[in-house]
């Protein structure tokens, strides 16, 4: 089986040729998503995010049940 290739360059060969340039907080970074580590980064956590996302979706789509004349469920 092959790399993924983008114009003929695999994303091995991408990753090599950008790794130099990488702190060492990238590379750890890099190394931990690699290895499926479950740990995620307070950066890279949208739980929250989600959660009021959500919340303001249903408010909005009860607003407009209730305009329309319905129930909200």
């Amino acid at each position: 089986m092959t790399g993924c290739t983008l114009e003929g360059v695999t994303a091995k060969e991408r990753l090599l040729e950008r790794a130099p340039l990488w702190s060492e907080e990238q590379a750890e970074r890099a190394l931990r998503a690699a290895e499926g580590d479950d740990e995620v980064d307070a950066w890279g956590d949208l739980t929250d995010l989600h959660e009021v996302a959500t919340a303001e979706t249903m408010r909005g789509v009860a607003d407009e049940e209730r305009a329309a004349g319905h129930v909200p469920w």
